[in-house]
Parts: structure tokens; sequence; C-alpha cells
């Protein structure tokens, strides 16, 4: 008996070593998956900081996507509001030029001539008065120039000293 009882205390103490040894195992593997684990989700936190980053970055760009884009309205409404200036500018002078061109037509007809006696004594006059060529600055070309004229110098004298 005694050494049945010897066996058995053998056998339980070696039964608890294996289970001891098996549980050291077991919280290796543990221990082991709880590091994996651990690796796992700080590259996953680096990740979201990552995307975060880049999510501020981008918010960042579309602010001043945003910004630019007004200001291209506000140029465009402005590049309109200068062509439409343009536009009745252009029409304005178009009227001019067409005000001009019926006055030039109006001061190239001849005045129509009055019936009696007004109307016989215009064109003997016209026909009477030399016409005087006038130069550019609104000067008859007979009208005296200031100074001397090139061709009238002072006459020689053919006295020698």
């Amino acid at each position: 008996m005694n050494a049945k009882i010897g066996l058995s205390c053998l056998l339980g103490a070696l039964m608890l070593t294996l289970t001891a040894c098996g549980s050291a195992e077991f919280m290796r593997e543990k221990d082991q998956e709880n590091m994996d684990l651990r690796r796992q989700v700080e590259q996953l936190r680096l990740q979201a900081r990552a995307k975060d980053d880049e999510a501020r970055k981008l918010a960042g760009q579309l602010a001043e996507a945003k910004k630019l884009q007004t200001q291209v309205t506000s140029l465009e409404d402005r590049l309109r509001v200068m062509d439409d200036m343009m536009m009745s500018k252009s029409e304005d002078i178009a009227k001019l030029e067409a005000q001009l061109a019926a006055a030039k037509e109006a001061a190239a007809k001849p005045a129509p001539a009055k019936r009696g006696k007004a109307a016989a004594k215009a064109p003997a006059k016209a026909k009477d008065a030399p016409s005087m060529p006038v130069d550019v600055m609104g000067k008859s070309a007979d009208a005296p120039a200031k100074g001397p004229a090139p061709a009238e110098k002072a006459p020689a004298t053919d006295a020698k000293p």
C-alpha cells in the first residue's frame, strides 16, 4: 500500500507538473497573441492618424479651392459688367459715327436756293469769289506765316566793303 500511495503521489505530482507546463505554454501563446494584437492595434492607430492627417490636408485644399472659386466667380461677374460697359460704349460710338456721317453728308449737300432776289445773287457770289486753298490748321495758304518766308531773303547788295 505504501507503494501504491507513493505511486499515486508521484503520478499526481507528474500530472500537476504536466498541467503546469501546459498552462505555462498556453500562457506564452496567449501572451504572444496579445502582443500580435497590440502590434495590429498600433498599426491601425497609425493608419487612422495618417488618414486623419490626409483628411485635414484635403479639407484645407478644399477650403482653398472654394476661396479660389469665389474669386473666379467675382472676376467673371466683373468681366461681364465690363463687357456690358464695352458693348454700350461700342453702341454709343456707332451712334456717334452715324451722326458724324449724317452731319458730313448734310455739310456736303449744297444749301437749297431761296426763291426770289436772294437766289439770283447767291450763284453770282459763288462764281465771283475765288476759292482759297486752306491748309490743315485752318489757315488760308495765302496768309502770311510768322517770320520771313524762305524765298523772302533780304535783298543782296552789291556793295563791297
